[in-house]
């Protein structure tokens, strides 16, 4: 009886480690409400929700409040054509991918990114 049990165990143990794990990467949909460059690199900052006159009168520092209580706020790394195509307030939805920069918030690579109407 043991050796049936460690057989099942060890079976078990090996078919779960062989499976392979598949990723799906995440899709996100906000408003942009500050972009950079630095040293060639191009970011956005989206937040999924705020107001227009937030938008309008506000500064990088209350940005970042505000995406520190949004859980799906971050920051974007995107390519230059998405960084001169895309202006601060349009909604986008973006697919990032699944790995992601643990700060607050957090920074993700965008993996594709289109502009939503408004």
């Amino acid at each position: 009886m043991k050796k049936i049990i460690l057989f099942m165990f060890l079976s078990l143990s090996i078919l779960s480690a062989c499976s392979p794990e598949t990723e799906t990467n995440p899709v996100y949909e906000g408003t942009v409400v500050y972009k950079t460059e630095e040293n060639g690199k191009y970011k956005f900052l989206v937040l999924e929700q705020i107001g227009q006159e937030a938008l309008h009168n506000g500064q990088l520092e209350d940005f970042i409040a505000l995406a520190q209580k949004q859980p799906e706020a971050s920051y974007y790394y995107v390519n230059k054509k998405a960084y001169e195509t895309l202006d601060v307030g349009h909604k986008v939805k973006i697919t990032a991918e699944v790995h992601q920069l643990e700060s607050l918030p957090p920074i993700r690579t965008v993996v594709s990114i289109e502009r939503l109407e408004q």
